[in-house]
């Protein structure tokens, strides 16, 4: 036969024994990211055999009011895409700025198309289709991590959507 302290002892121990269990579970999990989309509008520079150049405002989520900035540099040379236009692949970095000056980079690796005609035809849209990785952060996004798909057109004005995941923010 057990006291009447005992009960209500072994009973405190079995609810701090289950609090201790739920505390470290929570602390083992990795943190969850949070799912990431820019929109911009911008301006620049494109060539297909030159790279491409854009900025402008932009529309994230979890950053506020912002601009966008995108840099492609071509490697390599395009070659045929097989319906009357050209490709190459081709790596870049860009940025994302906060309205607080607060900034997380990126670098971007992806395909480059021209719509149709030849390499450097003025006129020819390019679209672009690749994947970014965040690479650094600072300010108010010091230790962001993610990355996700990155695509973007270029004609009289360029339209940019990143999409993925965000970690640390």
């Amino acid at each position: 036969m057990m006291s009447r302290c005992a009960k209500p002892m072994l009973a405190l121990l079995l609810v701090f024994a289950l609090g201790l269990g739920f505390a470290a579970r929570a602390t083992a999990a990795p943190p969850a990211g949070l799912n990431w989309e820019v929109h911009g509008t911008g301006s620049g520079s494109a060539s297909l055999p030159f790279g491409v150049s854009s900025s402008g405002p932009a529309l994230p989520q979890h950053v506020g009011n912002a601009t966008y900035s995108l840099n492609l540099s071509s490697p390599g040379f395009p070659e045929s895409n097989g319906v009357g236009g050209f490709c190459e692949f081709i790596t870049g970095s860009g940025s994302v700025r906060a309205a607080d000056g607060s900034t997380i980079s990126f670098a971007t690796v992806g395909t480059l198309c021209n719509e149709a005609g030849s390499v450097g035809e003025l006129g020819s849209p390019l679209q672009y289709n690749g994947t970014f990785r965040i690479t650094t952060g600072d300010g108010r996004f010091i230790g962001v991590a993610g990355g996700g798909s990155l695509t973007a057109t270029f004609n009289s004005t360029h339209f940019i959507k990143i999409d993925g995941t965000i970690t640390g923010l």
